[in-house]
């Protein structure tokens, strides 16, 4: 046997003891944890992110440990990648932490889709950006084409920019601007027609927004900033305002794996938008969404549930209005049936079951204005999802009536 591929392994009494890449540890241990040392682990692929969390819960495997060091590398522009191992905190497990050395200036370029969606009542939707790494710097340059997200559909361009050690890991700094066109759907104009309360539509909307996001407590981050958007409106006569606001988005996230190696998944968020005229607006609101979610995976099966819910209070813009009834929300129904207008008021629920990527999920929500009350919707499908983030899925309305399905396919993040 080579020097290369020989190992020597020493335990000390509540100590640990580093091995390099090339020591083949024995493979009775099983790996507990894995993790990248350093601010890298934010700049690796969702791909990459999956291979790594594969290897938790499985025997050591030495080959297993350098793939994935060579893939890093490739990825994050490294000069060298060490998958290093530790005694875990349990007897016969193993912790493996990858250590990136020397990256390179240039950095990395990619160029991704995180949203490519077709949906048979509403059309395609897309997004397409480009990312450039310098240091410790990120600029992204995107075009997109939405009828998704909100109640109107959106098409045009966004840039980005994000520094992730300012001064420290724990300080992010970014920028976003966005500049789109606006196109409206029939029911949405003739409902507006009739409801003079609630703002009109605009034909171009553009968003400048700074923000920095501090680390507070591992894994809780805040993000605080300004959002400053004008719009041009179309009646009575071409004019531009203003809807500037203060934001607020504060966010958990955790994983963890039990004795079993059943795998746990966390993630709760606040979010705040406070427009007022003080900050030179012609709108004066707030906007406070919820969100929480909880994934459950047992080998090759797992559970997710999601929620949703937001409140809207004085006169916001037309975007500031939530949906129901998109590729992600109440799935089945069309949210131009639901409500033309979207509205002031939303609660939504998903409880969805995976096994080997054959999904059943099932949605309910409600969409309402201030001084109504909500009728509850639900609705059933079933799919199939890739971890790479592909799905395909046929949703139905829950109603009285003929059952009309909704198919939609794509990719999303």
């Amino acid at each position: 046997m080579s020097a290369r591929r020989f190992a020597v392994m020493l335990w000390t009494a509540g100590g640990l003891l580093w091995a390099q890449s090339e020591v083949n540890v024995n493979s009775r241990y099983l790996v507990e944890s894995v993790d990248i040392a350093g601010s890298s682990k934010t700049q690796i692929s969702r791909g990459l992110r999956e291979q790594l969390e594969s290897l938790v819960g499985q025997k050591l495997n030495q080959d297993s440990l350098e793939q994935v060091a060579r893939r890093m590398r490739n990825e994050l522009h490294a000069r060298l990648v060490s998958p290093k191992v530790a005694k875990g905190t349990q007897p016969e497990q193993v912790i493996v932490l990858f250590e990136v050395k020397g990256r390179s200036p240039r950095q990395n370029f990619d160029l991704s889709l995180p949203k490519g969606i077709y949906h048979s009542r509403q059309g395609w939707s897309g997004v397409l950006d480009a990312k450039f790494g310098v240091g410790d710097s990120q600029f992204t340059l995107g075009a997109a084409n939405d009828g998704d997200s909100l109640i109107e559909r959106f098409a045009g361009v966004r840039a980005g920019y994000e520094n992730t050690h300012v001064g420290t890991d724990k300080v992010h700094l970014g920028f976003q601007f966005a500049s789109y066109h606006t196109q409206w759907n029939q029911g949405t104009l003739a409902d507006l027609a009739t409801t003079p309360a609630v703002p009109g539509i605009y034909r171009t909307r553009q968003d400048f927004a700074p923000s920095v996001t501090l680390a507070l407590i591992e894994p809780l981050t805040i993000t605080v900033g300004t959002s400053f958007q004008r719009f041009q409106k179309q009646f009575p006569a071409a004019h531009t305002e203003a809807a500037n606001a203060v934001t607020t988005t504060l966010r958990y996230s955790r994983r963890m794996e039990d004795a079993q190696g059943n795998k746990h998944e966390f993630a709760a968020g606040y979010s705040l938008r406070a427009a007022a005229k003080t900050l030179d607006s012609d709108y004066a609101y707030t906007r406070q969404t919820v969100e929480a979610n909880y994934g459950y995976r047992r080998r090759h099966q797992g559970v997710e549930v999601k929620f949703i819910g937001g409140r809207t209070t004085g006169a916001a813009p037309l975007f500031e209005r939530f949906v129901l009834g998109n590729a992600s929300t109440l799935r089945g129904w069309d949210k131009y049936q639901l409500s033309p207008l979207g509205g002031t008021r939303v609660a939504h629920g998903s409880l969805e079951y995976d096994y080997h990527g054959l999904q059943v999920f099932y949605d309910t929500g409600a969409l309402w204005n201030e001084k109504e009350s909500g009728e509850t919707k639900h609705s059933l499908g079933v799919g199939f999802g890739s971890k790479d983030g592909f799905f395909i899925a046929m949703a139905f309305p829950i109603r009285s009536g003929r059952a009309e399905p909704i198919l939609m396919a794509g990719i999303a993040f």
